[in-house]
């Protein structure tokens, strides 16, 4: 920070910093030293208080098993005896056996209603509720034995721990800060010594650069005494040289400058013209290829139809028929695809309740052609403000992919229906679940590569739902697949 409070900084600031981050880095080393210390003596600690509990936790165990066979051995020789006989003898049997023991353990006996009928030693209830205790319960006499070892004297333990532990890091302390001071202080004292001298060469470079700077005048060599520095001088004569040169060539390349400027304009416009005419020829093939696949796919519709209205139906004409009006739904999207960024498609007064079941009518033929079946759920006079062509696209591209994506035998459910001031399209089929419901509006994206299509159609429905305000809602689990349109009320 102190570094930053100026742009120029000399030798004096630098050698302050030096010194300043040598005491930090000092002070800094020796806390990690004391908190390392520290920290070995926390994991002390707490092994020599693992240790001794576990070491009172096998010795109450011991304890507790002694009193349970002398429990199970009065039980079985006096069991014809009532239970606070056999109860008083136990207790006489604990009192004798602890009279010939030396041990920091004390054993109870309870009943199980929780009543202490023994207790070794009397000890208050707040000086034993950090005791090692093990129960264990005898059933034949009802009762629950326990031994506990007291835990006050690995306190004892601990502090005197902590008290060595205090007088070794101060004896470190006063070590570490003595040898950390002297070597400062040496260090110290040594730098400004090299620095005095750095600072005399340096001022002798910058002088020199200042004067090359407006002759072009090379730095003398013989008054430099640091390798370092005659490196860098060396390098700075290199320089000046190389300035010299550049600076005569920049002198000639501004002469041919201009001239150099009007040929790369020259040259970038043709690449522009190039560019547009390839774009413009890209755009007339389009526009072309689309017009060619739609004459032959309006004759080979009105050929099916004139059959059909013929003869009776003929089931491969059925799938022929199908798989046209698929062709045509696609080729439908392609045009508006071309068409819209050119062409404002204007809004009028729509029956949706009689444009969608014209247009499930026309999809019924590629439905049979699937082997399904279309359930339709339409209110009557149900009016929106919409543009028809982009009606259509939603319409016709729902209808499709619920056809495309429905096992087989499988009924689509279309409907559509006023909810307040909204009139809302569904169309469900039973297929697959789709793995990401937000994902199939994106252009290109094909969650089943094996059904084909090129993945314009939602995301056709997406843009027009976006920019009409139209909400859209996608369901999808192993049983069904919803998508849902709330369109506002003409």
């Amino acid at each position: 920070m102190l570094l930053k409070k100026k742009d120029n900084k000399s030798i004096n600031q630098i050698n302050f910093m030096a010194i300043l981050f040598a005491g930090l880095f000092a002070f800094i080393s020796a806390c990690l030293v004391i908190v390392n210390e520290y920290l070995d003596f926390q994991k002390e600690i707490k092994i020599i208080e693992e240790s001794y509990i576990q070491t009172q936790q096998k010795s109450a165990s011991t304890q507790l098993n002694l009193l349970f066979n002398i429990a199970d051995y009065r039980y079985k020789q006096s069991h014809a005896l009532p239970k606070e006989q056999i109860h008083q003898k136990i207790k006489e049997d604990i009192t004798a056996l602890l009279a010939n023991m030396e041990t920091q353990n004390y054993l109870f006996l309870q009943l199980h209603s929780g009543a202490v009928i023994y207790r070794s030693s009397a000890i208050a209830p707040e000086e034993t509720s950090k005791d090692i205790v093990v129960t264990k319960i005898y059933e034949p006499l009802e009762l629950i034995l326990g031994s506990g070892v007291s835990t006050r004297s690995i306190e004892d333990v601990l502090a005197q721990k902590k008290k060595d532990y205090q007088d070794k890091i101060i004896n470190f302390v006063l070590k570490i800060y003595m040898l950390t001071l002297f070597l400062y202080l040496v260090s110290t004292i040594e730098y400004r010594y090299v620095s005095d001298i750095m600072k005399r060469e340096i001022r002798f470079i910058v002088y020199s650069f200042k004067k090359a700077s407006q002759s072009y005048e090379f730095i003398d060599m013989e008054k430099i005494k640091f390798q370092e520095f005659q490196e860098i001088v060396t390098h700075a004569n290199v320089m000046i040289e190389e300035i010299k040169s550049k600076n005569h060539a920049l002198v000639e390349l501004n002469s041919n400058l201009e001239v150099i400027v009007e040929q790369k304009t020259e040259e970038l416009k043709r690449s522009v013209d190039f560019t547009q005419e390839l774009l413009e020829q890209q755009d007339r093939f389009i526009k072309n290829a689309i017009h060619e696949i739609n004459t032959p796919l309006s004759i080979i519709l009105m050929n099916i139809d004139l059959y059909n209205l013929k003869y009776e139906k003929n089931p491969y004409l059925l799938k022929i028929e199908a798989a046209v009006k698929v062709l045509d739904n696609i080729y439908e999207d392609l045009a508006y695809v071309v068409k819209k960024d050119r062409v404002v498609y204007e809004k009028a007064m729509i029956d949706f309740s009689k444009f969608l079941t014209e247009r499930v009518e026309y999809f019924e033929d590629v439905a049979e052609g699937n082997k399904l079946h279309i359930i339709t759920d339409i209110t009557r006079d149900l009016f929106i403000v919409f543009n028809e062509i982009e009606l259509q696209r939603v319409c016709d591209n729902n209808l499709s992919n619920a056809i495309k994506y429905s096992y087989e035998k499988q009924p689509v459910h279309v409907r559509l229906y006023a909810e307040q001031e909204s009139v809302v399209f569904e169309v469900q089929n039973c297929g697959e679940k789709i793995q990401a419901p937000w994902k199939v509006f994106g252009r290109y994206y094909r969650e089943d590569e094996a059904r084909g299509g090129f993945g314009l159609g939602l995301n056709i429905v997406k843009e027009i739902c976006d920019a009409n305000e139209v909400a859209i809602t996608v369901l999808s689990d192993e049983s069904k697949t919803l998508f849902r349109y709330r369109f506002a009320k003409g």
